[in-house]
C-alpha cells in the first residue's frame, strides 16, 4: 500500500473535525428523532452525515470533466412534495437507482437548507445535520434499494441552532430543494488539496489526491494529473500507482512545476485547469477538473497582500440569491464599478458564486454562517453564545464547511467565521481553526473590536472605491536629475514581458538610442539611465514599449499578426 505524506494541519483538523462530529446516538439504530437532536446544542451531525468536503463533480470521461455542465453522475432531485410533520416540514422526492451504478457508492447532497434538518431514505431515519445552509453530504450506499427510492428531508422548525443563526429570518417552507444524487466508484477521489506558489521565475503546485475506498479487499489503481494553461495546451502530467486496503483512505501526493506562470489577481485572472483521473483494471473509472489560479495571498503590517504586495481592497457585501445568471451581471457591475473584492453574506455561497469570480478577478472573502446578533450582547453566562462552550463543535463545523466549500477556487482569499456575533471562546478558537486549514490565509471578523482574532480591520477591507482604477500595464515617467531615466512602472500583479526602445532626439538628429528586453515582476520599476551630452539644450526623448498582452486579450489564428499579441505605449518628453 502506498501513502503519501499528509501535511500536520491537515491531520489535525481531521482529528479534530472527527472528535467533534461524532455522536453516540445511531440514527438508525432508533436513536433520538430529529426534534430531539435539533433541540441538543451538541448534537451537530448524526448517522450517514459526511465530515465536510471540497465542492467535487465526478464525470465518465476527460473531454465531459473539461467541458463541465452536467455529469452523468450527478442526478437532481426533483418534484418534491411537502407536508407538515412534528418537527417541522418534510420534503420528499424519489429517484431510480441506475444498473450502471451496481457496487458503487450512491451519496446525497442536499444544499441550503434554512434550518437543522434530517433525512430519511426509503422511510428510515438515515442523518441529520444541525448546519443547513453550504452542502451537506450523506453516504446512503447502504440504504438504498434496486430501482426506485424516496428520499426525505425533514426541516426543524425550532432548533437551538437558530441561536447561532440557523434558519435566521427563514421559514422551514423557504426549502428551495436544491439536492441531487451522485455515484462515485467503490474507491473514489474524496477529495482534492491544491497549493499553488510562484518562486524564481517558476510555478509550483502541490497536490493532494485522496482516495477513500469502501472495499473489503484491496485494489490496485493508477493516479492521472494534467495541468492545461489558459489557452488549454497541456503544460505538466504525470501518475503515480496505488494499493489501497480494506476500507482505506489514502492519499497520492504530486508536485508539479511550470516555468514563467501567469498569475491570478484581480488585474489579471489567469486560471489553470487542473484535470485528475483514476484508472482500474485499464479504464478510466473517474474524471474530476478544477480551475486554479497561481497565487499568494497574505496580510503584512495589517495591509492585505498579494503575491507579496500591497493591495487595497475595495469591498461590498454581496449574497448569490438571484441564480447563476443575475449573479453574473451583478458581480460584472461591482466590478465595473471598481469593487475588487466581495465579503459573503453571512454565509456559503452556491459553486457558481466562486467560479464567477475566479474568471472576474474578484477576491473573495468567504463566510462561515454564524450569526448572533439576535442574542444578548453580554458574554457572561447565559450571554451570547460565541463565549459558550457547548457551542464550540458547532462553530468549528461551520468553519469547516466553509473552507471545504470554497478553498480551492483561486478567488478566496480571505474568511470570516462570523458576522455581527460579539466576540469569545468560540470565535477564539474558530480564529485557530481556520489558521490550522489554511496557514497564511488572512481572517477577518470585523467584530473582533480589536483583538487578536482578526488579522484585517475592516477599514482595510470595507472601503468605497472612489474611481475605477486606471487601465494600462506599463506606465513611463522621465525623470531629469544628476542621472536621467526613463522609469518603465509595471501597475500590475503579474509579470510584464516585452521589449522597450528609447530615443533621445535633437530636432531630426538622433542622439542616442537604447533597447532591449523587458521583464517586469509585479508592481516593479524599470529604469533606463540615460547619459545627456552637456551641450544638448533642447529636443526630447522618445520611448516605445511593446508589452506582451495576457492570453485571453491575445488574438491568433489565421491572419493574426505579431503586433496582435503585443500592446504598444509611446510616450514623448521634452528636454
Amino acid at each position: 500500500m502506498t501513502i503519501m505524506s499528509i501535511k500536520p494541519h491537515r491531520i489535525a483538523s481531521l482529528l479534530t473535525l472527527l472528535a467533534l462530529l461524532s455522536c453516540p446516538c445511531a440514527v438508525r439504530a432508533g436513536g433520538p428523532g430529529f426534534a430531539t437532536l435539533a433541540g441538543d446544542p451538541a448534537a451537530v451531525a448524526a448517522g450517514s452525515r459526511m465530515a465536510p468536503r471540497s465542492a467535487l463533480v465526478p464525470y465518465p470521461s476527460r473531454e465531459e470533466a473539461l467541458a463541465g455542465g452536467a455529469s452523468s453522475y450527478v442526478v437532481p432531485l426533483e418534484g418534491w412534495k411537502s407536508e407538515s410533520v412534528p418537527e417541522g416540514v418534510r420534503y420528499t422526492a424519489r429517484f431510480k437507482v441506475r444498473y450502471a451504478w451496481d457496487n458503487r457508492a450512491v451519496l446525497l447532497r442536499v444544499e441550503d437548507v434554512p434550518s437543522s434538518f434530517g433525512i430519511e431514505v426509503n422511510g428510515e431515519r438515515a442523518g441529520y445535520s444541525q448546519a443547513g445552509m453550504g452542502r451537506t453530504e450523506f453516504d446512503i450506499t447502504g440504504f438504498i434499494r434496486p430501482d426506485y427510492n424516496t428520499v426525505s428531508v425533514v426541516v426543524c422548525e425550532a432548533p437551538a441552532a437558530a441561536r447561532i443563526g440557523e434558519g435566521l429570518g427563514a421559514s422551514p417552507e423557504a426549502w428551495p430543494g436544491r439536492a441531487c444524487v451522485v455515484s462515485q466508484p467503490s474507491v473514489r477521489i474524496d477529495d482534492l488539496f491544491v497549493e499553488t506558489s510562484v518562486e524564481d521565475g517558476y510555478g509550483y503546485v502541490a497536490l493532494d489526491v485522496v482516495l477513500q475506498s469502501i472495499l473489503l479487499n484491496p485494489k490496485e489503481y493508477t493516479i492521472f494529473y494534467e495541468l492545461l494553461d489558459p489557452k488549454g495546451e497541456v503544460v505538466a502530467m504525470s501518475q503515480k500507482g496505488i494499493v489501497t486496503d480494506m476500507r482505506s483512505r489514502d492519499t497520492v501526493r504530486f508536485t508539479v512545476r511550470i516555468p514563467d506562470p501567469l498569475a491570478w489577481n484581480h488585474e489579471t485572472p489567469d486560471l489553470y485547469t487542473l484535470l485528475v483521473r483514476s484508472r482500474h483494471e485499464g479504464r478510466f473509472v473517474e474524471n474530476i477538473a478544477l480551475r486554479i489560479g497561481f497565487r499568494t495571498p497574505g496580510t503584512a503590517q495589517g495591509v492585505f497582500t498579494m503575491d507579496g504586495l500591497p493591495v487595497g481592497l475595495y469591498s461590498v457585501r454581496y449574497a448569490a440569491r438571484q441564480g447563476k445568471e443575475a449573479t453574473a451581471a451583478e458581480l460584472e457591475r461591482l466590478k465595473w464599478e471598481g469593487y475588487n473584492c466581495i465579503v459573503a453574506e453571512g454565509a456559503p455561497q452556491p459553486d457558481y458564486f466562486y467560479g464567477l469570480c475566479d474568471s472576474l478577478g474578484l477576491y473573495v472573502c468567504d463566510a462561515a454562517h454564524v450569526d448572533t446578533s439576535r442574542e444578548p450582547a453580554r458574554i457572561d453566562v447565559g450571554g451570547n453564545p460565541s463565549n459558550d462552550p457547548q457551542w464550540l463543535a458547532s462553530y468549528i463545523d461551520r468553519m469547516h464547511r466553509m473552507y471545504y466549500a470554497s478553498h480551492l477556487h483561486p478567488s478566496v482569499v480571505m474568511y470570516a467565521p462570523a458576522r455581527d456575533s460579539r466576540n469569545g471562546y468560540c470565535l477564539y478558537e474558530s480564529y485557530m481553526e481556520l489558521k490550522r486549514l489554511a496557514p497564511g490565509i488572512p481572517v477577518f471578523y470585523d467584530g473582533a473590536d480589536g483583538e487578536w482574532n482578526s488579522d484585517l480591520t475592516a477599514s482595510e477591507v470595507l472601503r468605497y472605491p472612489y474611481g475605477v482604477p486606471p487601465s494600462g500595464r506599463v506606465s513611463l515617467v522621465w525623470e531629469m536629475g544628476a542621472r536621467e531615466l526613463v522609469v518603465l512602472n509595471n501597475r500590475e500583479l503579474s509579470v510584464a514581458k516585452g521589449t522597450y526602445r528609447v530615443s533621445v532626439r535633437s530636432g531630426v538628429r538622433t542622439v542616442q538610442t537604447l533597447s532591449g528586453e523587458l521583464r517586469l515582476m509585479g508592481g516593479a520599476a524599470f529604469h533606463v539611465p540615460l547619459a545627456l551630452p552637456e551641450e544638448l539644450r533642447k529636443g526630447s526623448v522618445e520611448v516605445e514599449v511593446s508589452v506582451l498582452k495576457e492570453v485571453s486579450a491575445q488574438e491568433t489564428g489565421p491572419g493574426a499578426k505579431v503586433s496582435d499579441l503585443y500592446e504598444v505605449i509611446k510616450a514623448k518628453f521634452p528636454l
